[in-house]
């Protein structure tokens, strides 16, 4: 976030290069997706991603988007489920919704399009801190834009070993959504390998008995 301002003036528009990151670089994803209106990619970094091989990204889905062979790309890890049925398409804008949040307020604040889907992914937060960033979300008039909604694996964020977790945190906001809503798709903080997501591009979600995201376009040239 404490380079935002000092990009003032840069057109990376003009020489477009692939970005590649998730967490704290949320803030540079919303930058180049929302504000310089390229795409970018929520994916693995090479500090204990790429450095680990096929144990900490997916190489697959990683591959594919960033060489730009994805249109009709069916994405379906293992895990995710459906908490809302339906089927929806969009632009895909996110990130780790802590960061999200955090831009609100501000200049370069968090301003996906309507009709969007959005990917919201976090770590370590607990539940009723979620409740308040999704509360923080809707309130701001950024949910209602979206179409679609798809959770990321939300690695550490319960209470305990039996308390309330984040799935029930979703669950809340699925049953107030009138679209699809997927939760547990392994990108960005992730216990397994990390799947790479397009922003900025069309993709198509699928919430039934085989919940999955395809990516419809290109994020490459």
């Amino acid at each position: 976030m404490q380079l935002l301002p000092e990009l003032t003036g840069w057109e990376p528009q003009q020489r477009p290069k692939l970005f590649v990151a998730y967490s704290d670089n949320t803030s540079l994803l919303t930058w180049l997706t929302c504000y310089c209106g390229m795409t970018a990619i929520h994916g693995p970094m090479i500090d204990g991603r790429l450095s680990r091989g096929v144990e900490g990204y997916d190489e697959a889905s990683f591959i594919n988007i960033v060489t730009g062979q994805c249109g009709g790309l069916e994405l379906q890890p293992e895990g995710i489920e459906a908490l809302s049925a339906g089927e929806a398409s969009g632009p895909l804008f996110g990130g780790t919704l802590s960061l999200l949040c955090a831009s609100l307020g501000t200049p370069f604040a968090f301003a996906p399009p309507e009709g969007c889907v959005l990917f919201l992914e976090d770590v370590n937060e607990r539940p009723f801190r979620l409740e308040r960033l999704l509360t923080q979300l809707a309130q701001a008039g950024i949910v209602k834009r979206a179409s679609a909604i798809v959770f990321g694996e939300m690695k550490g964020c319960q209470e305990g070993e039996s308390g309330i977790n984040a799935r029930f945190v979703a669950e809340l906001l699925a049953d107030e959504f009138d679209g699809p809503v997927l939760y547990g798709f392994p990108s960005g903080h992730t216990t397994g390998p990390c799947w790479t997501l397009p922003f900025g591009v069309e993709v198509t979600v699928r919430a039934n008995g085989n919940p999955s995201v395809v990516i419809e376009e290109s994020p490459v040239g």
